[in-house]
């Protein structure tokens, strides 16, 4: 979809600390090949944060940055991937109280895997296009604990990260403006998240979640080969639209903000599949934090500008995959470098807020 004066006027993560790997080698937590394959160097693990008390202090900041006001939000996504402190609880709703206080916006969860910010990008996007709305708040949060989740020994190739991030969207002016999103699916692969696995009347957190076993059950009648074919395929055509609607062309991206896997999943799903060069990546800061759930793209975009790792003028692509699966993409033209205020201090462990 073609953009036309829609802007991210602001942006902001709140990350806990962050474990070294090797420390998590030594203590027996993570195995030692694993962490070779993945190449990760720190992941960030929370301890008493919740992740909607996250969101609220990333999504504090971004509106702060953005210069709007909280009765400028007529949409608040909030998008995660796993249990956010409380069953049956709408978590927008807390966030639209506690950061846009008691007007109303709609609120709602999008939840679709690691592409959920992505997707509520696409979606807040269209709702501005077809409105006469002025701003849109999108907030991520994820946090991972025992027994229902072992951080290190879930999954082939990633490792989850805790944190948050939020992103103002806005159709007045921004640091960036977005020429274009898109998405495209493919449910033919969703049963590698979902392998053998029965639905089941509740979750029993005694029983930690095991994606390996799934992948692998799946990867039994499938092959990796055709897997990674229909994957690059779903990933090159969401990259292709999105270049087509931008008027652009993939050597016109200056940084591309991608998912923050393991290196060999990086580079088998994304680097190969586009053709593009590491370096021009978030990668060597992804590999510091961990996969923070349905949160990279706008942590890794907030990275990129606090670091003046990006100039006025730059294209950027964010780069989305979910299970299911699902790949949404945008390009974005840095407009200008903001000078943002110092955030406010953190909920209660410290500063983790950028």
């Amino acid at each position: 979809m073609k953009t036309e004066a829609l802007f991210i006027a602001g942006t902001a993560t709140y990350l806990p600390p962050a474990t070294k790997v090797e420390q998590a080698v030594a203590d027996g937590r993570f195995d030692a090949q694993d962490a070779e394959d993945t190449q990760l160097e720190s992941v960030c693990e929370a301890t008493d944060e919740a992740p909607p008390e996250m969101a609220v202090a990333a999504a504090r900041d971004a509106l702060e940055r953005s210069g709007h006001r909280p009765e400028d939000i007529a949409l608040l996504l909030h998008a995660c991937v796993y249990f956010q402190g409380l069953e049956l609880y709408p978590t927008a709703s807390y966030i639209h109280r506690e950061v846009l206080g008691d007007h109303s916006a709609l609120a709602f969860e999008v939840k679709n895997a690691s592409n959920g910010c992505m997707t509520a990008l696409d979606i807040a996007a269209r709702s501005l296009t077809a409105t006469d709305d002025v701003a849109a708040l999108v907030t991520t949060a994820d946090k991972v604990s025992r027994p229902a989740i072992d951080r290190w020994n879930s999954d082939i190739g990633i490792v989850p990260g805790d944190g948050a991030s939020a992103m103002v969207l806005s159709k007045r002016s921004g640091f960036a403006q977005v020429l274009s999103t898109s998405t495209v699916s493919d449910p033919t692969l969703e049963r590698l998240h979902r392998g053998d696995a029965p639905f089941t009347p509740h979750h029993d957190p005694t029983l930690p979640l095991d994606l390996r076993l799934r992948k692998l059950q799946y990867l039994g009648d499938v092959e990796l080969d055709e897997f990674t074919r229909r994957f690059r395929a779903g990933l090159s055509d969401c990259v292709n639209r999105a270049l087509h609607d931008a008027d652009i062309r993939l050597g016109d991206v200056a940084r591309f903000v991608v998912p923050h896997f393991g290196r060999i999943v990086l580079q088998r799903e994304v680097l190969t599949a586009l053709d593009i060069d590491l370096d021009l990546t978030t990668w060597p800061w992804g590999r510091t934090v961990g996969h923070l759930g349905a949160g990279d793209q706008i942590a890794g975009l907030d990275h990129l500008v606090r670091e003046r790792a990006v100039a006025a003028g730059d294209l950027c692509m964010l780069l989305g995959v979910g299970a299911g699966f699902t790949w949404t993409c945008a390009v974005v033209r840095i407009t200008e470098l903001p000078q943002w205020p110092t955030p406010s201090a953190g909920i209660g462990l410290g500063d983790g807020r950028t």
